[in-house]
C-alpha cells in the first residue's frame, strides 16, 4: 500500500458481513505472517481492529465477536509488506 490512511478524521466502515468477514478457528494458533489473515493485511489495526471494516455485528456465518480477529479474513484483504512472509 503506497499511501498511508489519514487518521485525523472518522471514515464510514464496511459491515463484516458486507466485507466478506469471518473467523477461523482452527487458524487460531497459526502462523499469521503467511496466508490471507487480518493479522497481515495493510488495513489490520492491531490488536483487534480494522481501518475499513467495523468491529461488531454479525459476520457472514452470522457469528458477533465484538472485534476483528487477527486469525480472520475478508474478501478486502491487501497485503501488508511489513508483516507478510
Amino acid at each position: 500500500m503506497a499511501e498511508v490512511i489519514p487518521t485525523d478524521r472518522q471514515y464510514p466502515k464496511l459491515s463484516k458481513a458486507t466485507s466478506g468477514y469471518l473467523e477461523i478457528e482452527l487458524f487460531k494458533n497459526a502462523d499469521l505472517h503467511t496466508g490471507y489473515f487480518c493479522y497481515n493485511c495493510a488495513y489490520f489495526i492491531k490488536d483487534h481492529h480494522c481501518a475499513i471494516v467495523e468491529d461488531t455485528g454479525p459476520d457472514v456465518n452470522a457469528v458477533e465477536s465484538g472485534v476483528i480477529e487477527p486469525h480472520g479474513l475478508c474478501t478486502l484483504w491487501d497485503p501488508n509488506e511489513k508483516e507478510t512472509r
